[in-house]
């Protein structure tokens, strides 16, 4: 098979999917993927909706390979004049398929002695995190948030506690700023990802699926990068675990208010939002009066 498929782009009426979709194989189409089209995606459904989801859209976004040297684009042009729509046309490579993906991480920087990369950015010194199954490369606004904060607030020697770990990320660059560091997840795969990461980056930090709730220690920094509904539920515990500051993101604008006042025995030093996002910044109150 070649190595170069012609790809088709085609907004059509969803109630002529089905009809739409046989038609293009009989053409010889190698492949079909419904998607959503440009700016008609719904918001992503959240664990704290409830409800039915939203209807699907009357349209869709139909896209469809065919081999480099098909002769397709005339019979596709009748089935257009029939069922509407504008379809379009490219090449496209293995290996436009192999790296598009990479555009969406680039590398970080939040200050002159820590910054995030993918592998095939990264610069001597960088914490290296690698895309994939586990959240958080750095390029998230709740992430970035959580990162900023580790840069501003880290001390050599202190201790810094991440809960929800995902990829590593923040127990590393905790580590890579001179602090010790440990990490829970419930999620066993996560843990297992950042171990990986922690081993490609020569750093050692303590990854385990420990519920919060039977963490004995308490930390200098706790950083949680968690949907509100879930940092409120564990609002307790994450300030028992807290001696000096806690660093809260992954909240929704409309949800920062739960979260601050599930948080209202400590100092708010500070609330920053970027595109929907809010994190806090929130201190021990005896500290924050010193």
């Amino acid at each position: 098979m070649s190595s170069r498929w012609q790809e088709l782009a085609w907004v059509i009426d969803r109630s002529c999917l089905e009809v739409v979709s046989a038609a293009l194989f009989s053409l010889g189409s190698l492949g079909l993927q419904e998607d959503h089209p440009p700016g008609q995606a719904p918001d992503p459904r959240q664990p704290w909706d409830t409800g039915p989801a939203a209807p699907p859209s009357e349209a869709v976004l139909l896209r469809g390979w065919w081999p480099e040297d098909a002769d397709c684009a005339d019979a596709v042009a009748r089935l257009a004049r029939q069922h509407g729509g504008a379809p379009s046309w490219r090449m496209v490579s293995e290996d436009d398929w192999a790296t598009d993906w990479r555009q969406h991480f680039s590398r970080l920087v939040f200050s002159d002695v820590l910054a995030v990369s993918p592998p095939w950015e990264a610069q001597p010194g960088d914490v290296i995190i690698e895309p994939g199954m586990a959240f958080g490369s750095g390029d998230h606004p709740t992430t970035r948030a959580c990162l900023s904060g580790i840069a501003r607030l880290a001390r050599p020697g202190a201790s810094c506690l991440d809960v929800g770990c995902g990829s590593g990320v923040l127990a590393l660059s905790a580590v890579k700023l001179g602090m010790t560091a440990r990490g829970i997840d419930t999620d066993a795969d996560a843990v297992r990802v950042a171990q990986e990461n922690a081993e490609r980056n020569g750093l050692t930090a303590a990854f385990d699926t420990t519920p919060l709730q039977r963490v004995e220690e308490s930390y200098d920094l706790v950083v949680a990068n968690i949907f509100a509904e879930v940092l409120v539920k564990l609002a307790p515990d994450l300030i028992r675990r807290c001696s000096g500051s806690i660093v809260l993101a992954g909240i929704l604008a409309d949800r920062a208010a739960m979260v601050e006042a599930a948080f209202s025995a400590m100092h708010t030093v500070s609330r920053v939002q970027e595109e929907d996002w809010v994190s806090l910044e929130l201190a021990v109150k005896d500290l924050s009066a010193q």
